[in-house]
């Protein structure tokens, strides 16, 4: 090759690797847009608590071309002050199906994914798409690129119709309303056949056990019967026998009963419903209410435990070596289940903070603290402060719980946590746009982390499905059981109006408004809001305004159960009375032997499946406790 040719051969060499840097350098734009990108549109199966969306984006004339795709954003209005993010990028003149969560407002923005070439419309904002699906719902959104000028690229903006709901789901709720109406049902059978059943009986006698106008039975011996009222004399004339007899309220063991059984059934799952399980972080659901219910009437029973117990004239310290021995089984019994699961569990790992563990704690405090100001004697009756005297008569017992209130206070609004802002109670995470990931609980997670260390905590908290939190946090850990301890207190006063009142006027009127001051502060709190307020109600938190608001709820219950079982009579308790003289065994039982055939099985994920094989299990403790009822089997701690 003559010099002349290699020069010419390499000038072209040296064109061609200028050309292909141009080519680079104007293709680098394109490149950098589609590098980072969510995943593409895959199609998935129906799934329960989801709705479709069939996204249709059109472009008319313009070819297919990533420069002028569009990326659908995607956030559940439960994420609280969360971020959109990238669900899916669909190219133009394309459909694409995915599904999104139906439990909770989904709020929905499309975003051109090359904005230079592309603008976005307000129609497709998220305040314009963002809105509730019904489960199973199918919907079309209906995007369509509109060109403004042609030069050597396409300019143009998307606008977005609103969604259209293209099928009629069938509502998810029946399931529920078929089981409301079996559970009447059933209710409405037993209570006619009792009925036939007494007045079968009665004719029989009116038939074979009278003679002419005389009966030779006490006829009022059926109206006690028919109303249920014990026989407390063995002979009528014993009537100079005054000494005062013992009550048993049956709407204290109806209400544990009501405690227990909804326990089993949200723990079991509650259908796949969202409202049957724990909150994701702020607000309530039926579920978040049993475990407050049962620590609150822990201290309206407690009253009673010590009035027996100091009219024996028990010495303290063996009244306090029973409360000591009582939470050390509690105690354990909660390491027990969580050791629960067909893996032997390691020790270094091991969950220490739990249901039973926060029941021993918080009994043991109150419990404690009782003993020293417990009385058998109503000596404020005739005072002038006697219509409060079951606060006034305890003034200092309080002083202690208010103390413990304001301990919580401190600790969750004054506690430095690193790299987390001062009284921080979110859930980490996305929240606040991902600014504090590592914040989860604020000073509860904290303290939790650096006492028991991360392996000993919850690993999965509720709020981690919605805000992709990445730290563990325990529900029971220390800081709240601070507020824990109030409410078992604000349970022990409605024990002592019980025992301080007799008259069932006066009982009910104190729960009624002891039930309203209470919700009334913590709706203050919150300002009435989910996420709203200085102490939002949060149980993951055990916040004050929670514990407030489930104990005024509790003093609500309490009066109707009351009022319908033990005033009135109008109701046995049946069939929560049953459950509510076995609960510790009830509830052990349940958490063991969860997953385990006949109580559980395999089923489809559907409402109607599950549902029913939720509410078997609960029904089926319902029975073990009325068996072991009639053979007057009661098992306590």
């Amino acid at each position: 090759m003559t010099m002349e040719g290699w020069k010419r051969k390499r000038r072209s060499r040296c064109i061609l690797h200028v050309l292909c840097l141009y080519i680079l350098c104007q293709i680098s734009p394109c490149l950098a847009v589609t590098r980072d990108v969510p995943i593409q549109c895959v199609t998935e199966e129906d799934k329960m608590n989801n709705a479709r969306l069939n996204i249709v984006y059109t472009s008319g004339s313009v070819p297919n071309n990533d420069l002028y795709s569009i990326v659908l954003y995607y956030q559940t209005e439960e994420c609280y002050k969360c971020p959109l993010m990238k669900k899916v990028v669909i190219s133009n003149n394309s459909t694409c199906n995915i599904l999104i969560d139906s439990r909770w407002k989904a709020r929905i923005e499309i975003r051109p994914n090359n904005t230079r070439f592309v603008k976005q419309d307000e129609s497709c904002l998220a305040g314009n798409l963002t809105r509730k699906l019904h489960e199973y719902g199918e919907y079309d959104l209906y995007v369509a690129y509109s060109p403004s000028s042609i030069g050597k690229e396409i300019n143009g903006s998307i606008k977005c119709k609103p969604l259209v709901l293209t099928n009629m789901p069938d509502d998810s709720y029946i399931p529920i309303y078929v089981a409301i109406g079996c559970f009447a049902g059933v209710s409405m059978i037993i209570a006619i056949g009792k009925l036939l059943y007494k007045k079968r009986w009665y004719c029989l006698n009116r038939l074979f056990l009278t003679t002419g106008n005389e009966s030779l039975i006490n006829p009022g011996a059926y109206t006690s019967e028919d109303l249920g009222v014990m026989q407390t004399t063995i002979n009528p004339a014993d009537e100079q026998d005054n000494r005062p007899k013992k009550e048993r309220l049956k709407s204290l063991d109806t209400f544990r009963g009501i405690s227990i059984i909804v326990m089993i059934f949200v723990n079991y799952g509650g259908g796949g419903y969202w409202f049957f399980r724990h909150s994701r972080w702020n607000g309530l659901t039926f579920a978040d209410l049993v475990f407050p219910w049962f620590i609150w009437i822990m201290g309206t029973a407690m009253v009673y435990s010590f009035t027996g117990l100091l009219r024996r004239v028990t010495p303290k310290h063996k009244i306090f070596w029973k409360i000591f021995k009582r939470s050390c089984i509690l105690f354990v019994l909660g390491l027990l289940i969580n050791t629960g699961g067909c893996e032997a569990t390691a020790l270094t790992k091991l969950r220490i903070p739990g249901v039973l563990q926060r029941f021993a704690g918080t009994y043991f405090v109150v419990a404690s603290i009782h003993m020293f100001f417990a009385k058998t004697v109503d000596v404020s009756m005739y005072t002038y402060w006697g219509f409060i005297r079951d606060i006034v008569d305890y003034w200092l017992e309080w002083i202690f719980y208010v103390v413990f209130v304001t301990a919580h206070i401190v600790f969750t609004f004054v506690l430095d946590v690193p790299g987390c802002p001062k009284g921080y109670l979110g859930p980490g995470g996305l929240h606040e746009n991902g600014t504090y990931q590592n914040c989860t609980g604020g000073a509860a997670g904290y303290i939790d982390r650096k006492v028991f260390g991360d392996s000993h905590i919850y690993q999965s908290p509720t709020c981690k499905e919605i805000y992709k939190t990445k730290v563990p946090y325990d529900p029971e850990g220390l800081l709240g059981t601070l507020n824990s301890i109030f409410l078992c207190f604000l349970g022990l006063q409605a024990g002592k109006i019980l025992m301080t009142y007799k008259e069932p006027a006066a009982r009910v009127k104190r729960f009624i408004i002891w039930g309203v001051i209470l919700c009334l502060i913590a709706g203050a709190l919150c300002e009435f809001k989910k996420d709203g307020g200085a102490i939002p109600i949060n149980k993951n938190l055990w916040s004050l305004s929670f514990v407030l608001c489930m104990a005024g709820f509790a003093f609500f219950l309490l009066a109707f159960c009351y009022l319908t079982i033990d005033v009135y009579k109008v109701w046995s308790g049946a069939p929560f009375y049953f459950p509510g003289m076995n609960p510790i065994l009830l509830y052990m039982a349940h958490e063991v032997l969860h997953r385990h055939f006949p109580i559980s099985w395999s089923v489809s994920s559907e409402h109607f499946p599950l549902l029913f094989m939720d509410l078997w299990g609960t029904v089926f403790f319902v029975l073990v406790a009325i068996v072991l009822y009639m053979k007057k089997l009661f098992f306590s701690v």
